[in-house]
């Protein structure tokens, strides 16, 4: 599981013990490096944060990008098996990443398996929801200034032509798989709790759209709008982890109950 979860150890409190884990996925092109600082983040001592690392980027960049979801949630599923059966856990996912975390907890859910005690879905669109313009129709320039538009890239960054030809095949391998997971995707109504994090200014999941979330659970569904762009949970890590916090103090107290 070391190949899923590299940064674990620096994640990992000393003894860990008391401690939730969140699990986080990243956005599509992204990578388990841009969680880092919220997994030395000191703020929130309760949360040890994971950063899970998909293949073809980051720690993985030799192995070719996952070739759909089932891959991806197949690997996420398998780094929750090696955890205690009965330990904790947050799921958390932005953008691309909250599909992962969703499709990963009706997962669990169809196998009877143990559920986060929250599901984190951030900068998203709820599955059977209208997308934006599909992505991965795009020409390569077209993607990339899109990248830029939505705030989680320099411009200055594009005329670096040796990162643009690694990160390309990436991106578009992840907006590919995403394209087709929601042309299949029959949603389904989850049996634990939801959070639905959205950006201000998010040009992609405005707050219009996050509380679409709401018809994903049966159980208490919460939503908060922070100031910021696309990527307004790394310009709002404290706020963020904060709300990781309390959504871990809750799913203990109702488990307590």
């Amino acid at each position: 599981m070391a190949r899923w979860t590299p940064w674990h150890r620096d994640a990992e409190p000393d003894g860990g013990s008391g401690s939730v884990r969140v699990y986080c996925l990243p956005h599509a092109g992204g990578s388990a490096s841009a969680y880092l600082p919220w997994a030395r983040d000191t703020g929130q001592p309760d949360l040890t944060v994971v950063p899970v690392e998909l293949p073809g980027r980051g720690t993985r960049l030799a192995e070719p990008p996952a070739a759909g979801m089932d891959e991806v949630v197949d690997g996420v599923l398998a780094v929750l098996a090696s955890r205690p059966a009965d330990e904790p856990f947050i799921l958390l996912g932005h953008s691309m990443g909250s599909r992962i975390v969703y499709e990963t907890t009706r997962r669990l859910a169809a196998d009877g398996r143990p559920l986060p005690l929250s599901l984190v879905v951030s900068g998203g669109r709820a599955p059977g929801t209208p997308d934006v313009a599909q992505l991965h129709d795009l020409t390569d320039d077209d993607l990339l200034e899109r990248l830029v538009e939505l705030g989680g890239t320099p411009a200055e960054v594009l005329e670096f032509q040796d990162l643009m030809r690694m990160v390309l095949p990436v991106l578009r391998a992840d907006v590919t798989l995403l394209a087709e997971y929601n042309e299949r995707i029959r949603p389904t109504v989850l049996p634990c709790p939801v959070l639905a994090l959205g950006g201000s200014d998010d040009l992609m999941a405005g707050p219009e759209w996050i509380t679409g979330w709401r018809c994903t659970t049966a159980a208490r569904f919460r939503h908060r709008i922070l100031p910021g762009d696309h990527f307004f949970l790394h310009q709002q890590r404290s706020e963020v982890l904060a709300e990781l916090a309390a959504e871990a103090r809750a799913g203990l107290e109702a488990q307590g109950a």
